[in-house]
C-alpha cells in the first residue's frame, strides 16, 4: 500500500519564483486595492515617496481590518480566508494576491491592521526567508508598530489596514534610479486605477469610494460615455450560465456605440480613456463585481470598420471565475464556449447600430460596384471626403493576421492619413502634369510580389482554390490596373 510522503516546497525558492508571475506595477497596486474594497473600505490612500532618500509605497484603508489571527492567515500563501463560499463583493481569487503582487515589486512587505481597537502587524522580508530557508515572518511588537509608516492613519480610525512596500530591488537593478521610476509608476498607477475602478469611483452617496494618490483624488473614467447625448446604447440583457457546481449564475450584457470623434469635447476624450485608446480599445469590457478585468478585445473575432466605436459591457459574478478563466493577476479572461454564441448576438447588435451611424454620416459613391477600391469617395450633405476602404480584401487579410490592439493602432494611423490628404497640392501637381500615373516595370514587379504574399495568406486562411483567390484579387486595386499579371499568377498558382 502506498505511503504518504510530505514534500514541502523550499520557501526561498518558491517565493523567489512567484515574484516572476508577470505583475505590472500598477496591476500589483490594483490587487492591494481589491483587498481594501473587499474589506468594505470607503477611502483608500496610496502613498508614494516625496523624498528620493526615503523610498516606499503604502496603501492605507479604513476597511474592516483584521485581528492577529486573521492577519497571520492573510499573510500565508494560499490563505484559508479564500476557502469556502465567497461573499459577492469579494474581489480576491486564490488567497495569493497580497503576497504575490507585493513581493513581485519589492523584497519587504509589511502589513499592519486594526480591528476592535487592537493593532497587529507582520512582515515578509525576503532577506530573512533566504537566510532561514523557511517560511519565517516577523511579528511586530506593540512598540515597533507605533514606529511604522503612517501608523497615525490607523490610530485615528476605528479599523483599517496599511500595506507597505520597501526595498525595490527589481526597479533598482533595471533602472538605477528608483525614485524617478517610482514617480513614473505613480502617474501610470493613477491612470490605471481611474479606469479599473471607475464604477466604484463614480458612485454617489454612501457607496462612493474615494482613492487618493498622495493628495490627488482620483476621478473615475467613463469608457462608455454613458451620459454623452450622442452615445447610443441598447437595454441590458441577461445571460444565464452554470458554474462549476452546476448552479445557474447570471451575467449582464449591454451594448454601447460611442459618438464620432468630431462630437467629443476635450473632457469627453479624457473621460473615455484618452483619444489614443478611443478606437484601439473597442470590443468587450469584462467586469467582475464592477471591477474591470479585461477590456478592448473581441476575443479573436475579426474587427470590422463598422464596429470601431462599439464597446460591450459584460458583468460577471465572482462565482464564474473558473468558467471565465480569471487568472491570479486578474488581468486575463476568456469567453466560455457555452456563451460565445449568445455574446456574438451583442456584437451583431453593436454592428447594427454602427451601420446606421455610418450610413447617416454619408453615402459611398463607387464608379464600378464590382471593383474593390482602396479609396472610398463619401458624400455627406453636399461635402465630399475620401476614406480608406477598410473592408477591402487586402484589409480583410491584414485583420486576420494581427491582434485587436494592433489593428486599433493601424486604424488610428489611417484616420490621420485620411484627415491630412494634401488636396490642394495634389490639385496643383495634377494641373501641371507632374503626377505620373503610368505604372513602371519596377512597380509591376512590386505589385506581383504583393500579390504572391496575399495569395498565400488567403490560401492559408480560407483554403479556397487559387483561381478563385486570384479572380477576387484582380477585382481589387491596385491589381486591376495590371491585368497582364493575372495570367502570370494563374500559371504560378495552378489549382490542384
Amino acid at each position: 500500500m502506498a505511503q504518504y510522503a510530505e514534500n514541502k516546497p523550499t520557501a526561498d525558492v518558491l517565493m523567489s519564483s512567484m515574484r516572476s508571475m508577470g505583475y505590472t506595477f500598477e496591476a500589483a497596486i490594483a490587487d492591494i486595492v481589491d483587498n481594501s474594497i473587499s474589506a468594505a473600505a470607503s477611502e483608500i490612500q496610496i502613498r508614494f515617496p516625496v523624498d528620493p532618500i526615503d523610498l516606499f509605497v503604502a496603501v492605507c484603508d479604513n476597511g474592516s481590518g483584521m485581528n492577529r489571527d486573521e492577519l497571520f492567515d492573510a499573510m500565508k500563501y494560499g490563505s484559508s480566508l479564500k476557502r469556502g463560499k465567497r461573499q459577492e463583493s469579494d474581489l480576491g481569487r486564490f488567497g495569493l494576491g497580497l503576497k504575490s503582487a507585493s513581493l513581485s515589486q519589492c523584497r519587504k512587505l509589511t502589513v499592519v491592521s486594526k480591528k476592535a481597537g487592537i493593532l497587529s502587524a507582520f512582515t515578509w522580508d525576503l532577506d530573512v526567508v533566504e537566510e532561514k530557508k523557511d517560511w519565517i515572518m516577523l511579528e511586530r511588537t506593540a512598540e515597533e508598530i507605533q514606529s511604522l509608516r503612517f501608523i497615525d492613519y490607523l490610530n485615528e480610525k476605528e479599523s483599517g489596514t496599511i500595506v507597505v512596500w520597501e526595498d525595490f530591488d527589481i526597479i533598482r537593478e533595471s533602472s538605477g534610479n528608483e525614485y524617478a521610476e517610482l514617480m513614473e509608476h505613480q502617474s501610470e498607477t493613477s491612470d490605471y486605477l481611474s479606469l479599473i475602478f471607475h464604477r466604484y469611483l463614480n458612485k454617489t452617496g454612501t457607496n462612493k469610494l474615494t482613492i487618493r494618490i498622495n493628495e490627488y483624488v482620483l476621478k473615475g473614467l467613463d469608457p462608455f460615455l454613458e451620459n454623452h447625448p450622442k452615445t447610443t446604447s441598447r437595454l441590458p440583457f441577461s445571460v444565464v450560465i452554470k458554474d462549476k457546481s452546476g448552479e445557474e449564475q447570471k451575467m449582464t450584457v449591454q451594448v454601447f456605440v460611442l459618438p464620432f470623434q468630431k462630437d467629443l469635447s476635450p473632457e469627453d476624450k479624457k473621460n473615455s480613456g484618452g483619444i489614443e485608446n478611443y478606437r484601439s480599445k473597442q470590443g468587450f469590457y469584462i467586469y467582475r463585481n464592477e471591477r474591470l478585468i479585461i477590456w478592448g478585445t473581441w476575443f479573436g473575432r475579426q474587427r470590422d470598420e463598422l464596429t470601431k466605436y462599439a464597446r460591450i459591457r459584460v458583468d460577471i459574478p465572482n462565482t464564474l471565475d473558473e468558467i471565465w478563466g480569471i487568472d491570479i493577476k486578474k488581468q486575463n479572461a476568456k469567453i466560455p464556449s457555452s456563451i460565445r454564441k449568445r455574446l456574438t448576438r451583442a456584437v451583431d447588435e453593436a454592428m447594427d447600430i454602427s451601420v446606421k451611424k455610418q450610413t447617416y454620416r454619408g453615402r459611398i459613391a463607387k464608379i464600378d460596384e464590382n471593383t474593390d477600391y482602396i479609396w472610398d469617395r463619401k458624400e455627406d450633405r453636399g461635402a465630399v471626403t475620401y476614406q480608406i476602404n477598410r473592408n477591402s480584401r487586402i484589409f480583410d487579410l491584414l485583420k486576420g493576421k494581427i491582434d485587436d490592439t494592433a489593428w486599433g493602432y493601424v486604424d488610428m494611423v489611417l484616420d490621420e492619413i485620411e484627415a491630412n490628404i494634401p488636396y490642394q497640392q495634389i490639385y496643383i501637381d495634377k494641373s501641371q502634369n507632374k503626377v505620373d500615373e503610368q505604372i513602371t516595370d519596377e512597380q509591376k514587379a512590386e505589385i506581383a510580389d504583393k500579390a504572391r504574399i496575399l495569395i498565400a495568406m488567403a490560401k492559408d486562411m480560407g483554403g479556397d482554390r487559387f483561381s478563385n483567390i486570384i479572380e477576387r484579387l484582380w477585382n481589387s486595386e491596385p491589381f486591376n490596373k495590371v491585368p497582364e499579371l493575372k495570367n502570370m499568377m494563374l500559371e504560378e498558382y495552378p489549382d490542384d
